[in-house]
């Protein structure tokens, strides 16, 4: 199959370009004008198509005899404005191009930012509430909520052959420390919730299940969670990374009752002071700090069940495989020593 990726330069595209390789599709990876890349930074056959999706006339040509796209570009830095517009309206460049051509599967990245995490039962799925109060969390939540919006209504009026993958925290070499953990201070890093499950998703594990999404009959119309099936909790991955080099100093165990229960003071404080104008850090606002820390369960049956998807590497394989280096995590295939095991249901989260 002829697919474009987008965002193929970011740190899951890059493994999805090279899991799409390795599946025999034909590959066209979309980069922007001025990133340099070295010779060895996709695959062999990759082609590269120079653009941008925030300029039209980048994507006509990007998409010329393309079957499928995979969606993962998005900006996540600058401020909520530029996120937005970075983001959204690049998405809706995309679409129209792709309307244009009359290209009709495609296969988006969203996230976990779009649900509604307050409200939430004990298990967070795929038939979870959204976010209600969209416009108290911060610009990443807003423009994600909004692309995955437009990616629907476009995607529902032309009739394509849709897939939402919301991923989890994707972690990966150079990526190890995620948000999720809690706050580092210097070398000192607070764990909030310390035996609360992450919900994990190894690049390598997550780039597959976009490939397996875009390669099944399952997968139109539906929307998976993806994580990953290893229970890790948040003092225990923390662990992993001062281990394995990739932080430095120690970990500190803070209840999450407590952690919230300060935010929730500093919130009332700040309004009190303040008003309605005062800001504060995302740590410190009750509904942004669910939405990074709340002990839920993270299931993900649905993606194994429909999609027939199982994560192949576990985290200590993947951590085994940080060891290698970057250049062979992604030019090499996974082998059956690294291939996790399907658990008993009762033991997945």
């Amino acid at each position: 199959m002829r697919v474009l990726i987008t965002g193929a330069t970011g740190f899951l595209g890059r493994y999805v370009v090279a899991a799409a390789v390795r599946r025999g599709h034909d590959v066209t990876a979309l980069v922007r004008p001025s990133r340099q890349l070295p010779a060895d930074f996709f695959p062999a056959g990759v082609n590269i198509a120079r653009g941008d999706v925030r300029n039209k006339s980048d994507l006509s040509s990007a998409l010329q005899d393309i079957e499928s796209v995979i969606h993962l570009a998005a900006c996540v830095v600058g401020d909520d404005d530029s996120q937005f517009a970075s983001t959204v309206v690049g998405t809706e460049n995309l679409l129209t191009a792709m309307a244009a051509q009359n290209i009709s599967q495609l296969v988006h990245c969203s996230t976990f930012s779009v649900y509604d995490w307050q409200q939430s039962g004990a298990t967070l799925d795929e038939q979870s509430d959204l976010e209600p109060d969209l416009y108290a969390r911060d610009g990443y939540a807003i423009s994600k909520t909004w692309q995955e919006r437009l990616v629907r209504r476009i995607a529902e009026e032309n009739q394509w052959n849709l897939c939402v993958l919301r991923p989890g925290f994707i972690w990966g070499a150079g990526h190890e420390i995620i948000a999720g953990i809690g706050q580092s201070i210097g070398n000192c890093h607070v764990v909030i919730g310390g035996r609360r499950p992450l919900p994990l998703t190894y690049v390598e594990n997550c780039a597959d299940c976009f490939v397996t999404a875009l390669d099944s009959p399952a997968a139109e119309g539906e929307t998976f969670n993806v994580i990953d099936t290893d229970t890790v909790s948040a003092w225990t991955y923390m662990g992993q990374c001062i281990k394995a080099g990739a932080a430095k100093g120690l970990r500190v165990y803070m209840p999450y009752w407590m952690a919230l229960s300060g935010a929730q003071l500093a919130s009332w404080t700040s309004r009190l002071l303040f008003g309605p104008t005062g800001k504060l850090p995302g740590l410190f606002v009750p509904i942004k700090f669910r939405a990074r820390f709340r002990p839920l369960q993270f299931p993900n049956r649905k993606a194994r069940k429909q999609l027939n998807w199982h994560p192949k590497l576990t985290v200590r394989s993947a951590w085994q495989r940080i060891q290698l280096g970057e250049r062979s995590l992604l030019s090499q295939d996974i082998t059956p020593t690294d291939q996790a095991r399907p658990e008993p249901e009762e033991s997945l989260v």
